[in-house]
């Protein structure tokens, strides 16, 4: 996956730790893909609830986006059907600067075809094709 340099960001150990506390959730410095690791359909609700809050940092905001679009993506229910995913698409556009890493990451623009695909990538592509001014 190749995501252009000038985009990139990553998740930060403290933002890892703090959000592990917080949720009540395993880590390790051996968890590579921590935010995928520790998604969880059935926290969604908790999830959102606390990325919107106001109670955290860019950073923890960031690394808290991955693990809420992987716990949809492992969500087993139709996400065009799914109010909630409509709510965190928002979310994403409405914080785009901090979300474009995510935003190209989860796109996989190289991978055309369904197979090659997330379930999430169709909606976070239209999000880079409304704003793909920011992304040059």
């Amino acid at each position: 996956m190749s995501v252009p340099e000038h985009l990139w960001r990553f998740p930060t150990t403290e933002a890892r730790v703090s959000l592990a506390k917080r949720f009540g959730l395993p880590y390790s410095d051996q968890m590579q893909d921590w935010e995928y690791e520790v998604a969880d359909a059935n926290r969604i609700d908790e999830f959102i609830s606390v990325y919107e809050s106001g109670e955290l940092d860019d950073d923890e905001k960031f690394a808290l986006m991955e693990t809420i679009i992987q716990s949809f993506e492992d969500l087993e229910i139709s996400l065009s059907e799914e109010p909630r995913w409509q709510g965190v698409l928002d979310l994403i556009e409405n914080n785009i600067e901090l979300h474009k890493y995510t935003v190209w990451y989860w796109s996989i623009l190289e991978n055309n075809t369904k197979f090659e695909q997330w379930r999430v990538t169709p909606f976070i592509r239209s999000i880079l094709m409304k704003h793909k001014d920011k992304f040059s």
